[in-house]
This record gives C-alpha cells, structure tokens and sequence, in this order.
C-alpha cells in the first residue's frame, strides 16, 4: 500500500468495521510478535473482537483508508498491564502499519480514541511504552512511573480528562 493522504483517511469505531479484525490482528502479531508471544493471531484477533463495542470497554478506533483497508488502530481497555491491575483503565495497542507512520496518524488515533474515553466519563487514562514516551509527552501524556515490564524499561504514563469550558 502507497501513502494515503491525510485528508483521504477516516477514523471510525472497529465495531462498524469488523471485517478489519483479521488483517489488524496479523499486523499487530507481526509488529509485536516477538515482544509477546503468547499473544498469538488467534488471540490477538479474540482481542479485538472482544473490542467491537460503543458504549462500553473494551473498545476500539481503526483508521480506514478510501480503498477501506485498516492503516491503524488504537484501543480503550479496563487493563493492559497484568502486573498493573490497580491502574485502569488504558490507551492501548495504538499501532499505524509501518508504510503510513509519521504522517500525524497515530495522533489522530490517539486522539480519537481518548475522545471515546472522555465521552464514557472517564476521568483518567494510563498507558504504558517501551520506547515512546517523548511522544506521548508531545501528546499531551505526562509520566506516572517507569517499571520492568516484558524484561524492559518501561514507562507509565498518565492522561487526565480535560475539564470541561465553564
């Protein structure tokens, strides 16, 4: 797949896309196979299909190219930390397919998806990166923690709700 413009994407909620869980599902595995192995195809797309909701988590945004091909995605979940279950509940699996990354789109899932979470009422979101925290800071995400997660550094990183216009 070439670029998509930017003004040619669209991001939408993966439970009006469900034919997208398998081609997202064997990206992320690709992408992040190594890193959590138990977490084969066949769960990863359990995962998202577990994920296809609006009004409740776990949920997901998919970003969706013209030819309507997934070019990322990013998830609101009760818990994506096992080790961490006292914080809750999470950004996760923002993921853009390597060919379409730094072009603002892992923003803009980003920003989707925290849109779904403040329109829930939630007041707080964690994530946690190995290897992208000045992004996430760029985003607006502040530190929380750093631990040893899957054998490597890792940061916590907190987001509040922002407060609402008086």
């Amino acid at each position: 797949m070439t670029d998509v413009p930017e003004t040619a994407w669209r991001i939408v909620p993966l439970a009006d896309r469900p034919d997208l869980v398998p081609p997202l599902a064997r990206a992320l595995w690709e992408f992040w196979g190594a890193t959590f192995p138990q977490k084969t195809v066949a769960v990863r797309t359990a995962s998202l299909e577990a994920r296809m909701n609006h009004d409740r988590l776990p949920l997901a945004v998919v970003a969706v190219a013209p030819d309507g091909s997934a070019l990322g995605t990013a998830s609101i979940m009760a818990d994506d930390m096992e080790t961490r279950p006292d914080l809750n509940p999470w950004l996760a699996t923002v993921f853009v397919l390597p060919g379409q990354r730094s072009r603002g789109l892992g923003a803009a899932l980003c920003a989707a998806a925290e849109a779904e979470a403040w329109r829930l009422a939630i007041p707080r979101l964690y994530l946690f990166t190995f290897d992208k925290r000045g992004y996430y800071a760029g985003l607006g995400w502040r530190d929380h923690e750093t631990v040893d997660y899957a054998g490597q550094p890792t940061a916590i990183m907190v987001k509040d709700r922002p407060a609402r216009p008086a």
